[in-house]
């Protein structure tokens, strides 16, 4: 899902260099579906740590991403900016294909947090080309630990708690199995691990913060959890009994159980990181983010009572859990009702580092005195996506006020959000001078998209993408399938 900003940029004043400047970290987790964790109501999957999270910050009742799919997603909160504005439509399916993901050249919010002296790093999934004018060094992160493509294994495949159920071991290698079988890597070099990921992870995370502890940071924690493929410890998986998990429209108990068990363990990681930051001081001055890239998988998670989920434009797509915590500054158990989206914690983030977001080029807006409770004037007049999982299905959607229009393949939708949060009534017939309103302005601003970089589906098969001869890529099977 594409996305835009019809509201004037803002700033804050800049604050002085080096005094009292907050580290920002941003958590995101991957699939996670909008009633899946405790402050929006779950009842089968205890997550106390990130709970703890919205008691202590402020949650955002409507808080959206720019996308519905993982890729553009990412992309957008990635660079800070509006994702059709570079063509990126949809995710890069085949991880080694040059084609696809971030073009060259591009500008990230870690590349205007490093302008600003911060120290950026990353650590988890990339999803954004393998390319290596598209490595996450070259896109701004002076430290990058995880993986490239749109997923991992979440075992090494001869750890001895991995058991197959949900991957099989073949050659040649498909295009899923790829995404989910390149290497770990600690700034391009590969890493031997021997734990469940989401653990080495947090890991890798905890490690960064205690090295640049003195130093203002910038932090990306993408977790791809609670993405498939379904895979936890067994003692993780033994507290959530199939027979006892919430029944979930389309969602197989087997699967759930283990989808529970994921999240248990991503939360026990945000556990892990906050205790590190209240270890070492830094609890008052760092900036927490928490949100999900899209809404839940419809076979493994729960959007109730939204509409749709990854892969739409309904609010169970694009709409997710959305928190952030800075205890020195914002009220504890805030709640804040206005739109805002994952391009806002970009432009808020440069604003507190110092910089401008207005001369950044940012598409966010900054936020501060609206968390911090100093304003109640919405941050947005209105909101853009333009989506659709391959191009014939492009789908629009602008949210303007608490009225909403969706039009896909020609047919408009219109609903007031306030008052139907979970899209039930379609208003266009009854308001027609509306709906073709808003129709006309989305047809306007999707005028100043861009083509796509890539079509889903295009550059050939396995033998067309097995072709690119990159470093990192050296000792791994897929390497020397090219080679053999």
């Amino acid at each position: 899902m594409l996305f835009a900003l019809a509201s004037c940029l803002l700033t804050t004043p800049a604050l002085a260099s080096g005094q009292g400047r907050p580290n920002i970290v941003v958590i995101m987790a991957d699939d996670l579906g909008y009633a899946d964790v405790g402050f929006q109501g779950c009842k089968d999957i205890p997550t106390p740590n990130i709970d703890e999270l919205a008691t202590s910050g402020a949650r955002f009742s409507q808080g959206y991403v720019t996308g519905c799919m993982c890729g553009p997603s990412r992309a957008g909160f990635i660079t800070g900016r509006v994702q059709s504005t570079f063509g990126y439509y949809v995710n890069a399916s085949q991880p080694l294909n040059p084609k696809e993901g971030l073009p060259a050249g591009i500008k990230t919010v870690a590349h205007d947090m490093q302008v600003q002296g911060y120290v950026t790093g990353g650590v988890g999934k990339w999803h954004m080309g393998t390319a290596n004018h598209q490595l996450p060094r070259v896109m701004g992160y002076s430290d990058w630990f995880g993986f490239y493509g749109g997923g991992l294994m979440y075992f090494p495949l001869d750890h001895s708690s991995y058991n197959g159920r949900y991957f099989e071991k073949k050659k040649p290698w498909g295009v899923r199995d790829m995404h989910h079988t390149l290497p770990l890597l600690h700034n391009g070099t590969q890493v031997e691990w021997d734990q469940y990921l989401t653990r080495e992870l947090t890991d890798g995370a905890i490690r960064f913060i205690e090295k640049n502890r003195e130093k203002p940071f910038f932090l990306f924690m993408s977790y791809n959890a609670p993405h498939e493929y379904l895979e936890a410890p067994e003692e993780t998986i033994a507290k959530y009994p199939a027979e006892l998990m919430t029944k979930v429209p389309g969602v197989l108990p087997k699967s759930r159980s283990v989808y529970g068990a994921m999240v248990d363990e991503m939360d026990q990681g945000i556990g892990r990181l906050t205790k590190t930051l209240d270890k070492l001081d830094l609890t008052d001055n760092t900036v927490v983010w928490f949100l999900s890239d899209h809404g839940g998988l419809k076979r493994t998670s729960d959007n109730r009572p939204l509409r749709g989920a990854k892969g739409n434009a309904y609010e169970g797509g694009l709409r997710v859990p959305f928190v952030v915590r800075w205890p020195s500054q914002v009220q504890p158990g805030t709640v804040l009702d206005h739109p805002v989206t994952s391009l806002d914690i970009g432009a808020t983030a440069m604003a507190l580092a110092g910089g401008s977001v207005k001369q950044s080029g940012l598409h966010g807006v900054d936020i501060t005195d609206y968390m911090k409770g100093n304003t109640t004037k919405p941050p947005h007049e209105a909101l853009y996506w333009h989506t659709g999982r391959r191009p014939q299905d492009i789908t629009g959607v602008l949210r303007e006020g608490d009225y909403k229009m969706i039009v896909t393949r020609g047919d408009v939708e219109l609903f007031h959000i306030k008052d139907d949060p979970t899209e039930s009534h379609d208003l266009a017939g009854a308001q027609p001078q509306r709906a073709e309103r808003m129709l006309a302005l989305w047809k306007t601003w999707n005028e100043s998209n861009s083509p796509p970089l890539w079509k889903k589906g295009t550059g050939g098969g396995e033998d067309d993408y097995q072709y690119a001869d990159y470093e990192w890529l050296k000792g791994t099977p897929h390497y020397r399938i090219k080679n053999e």
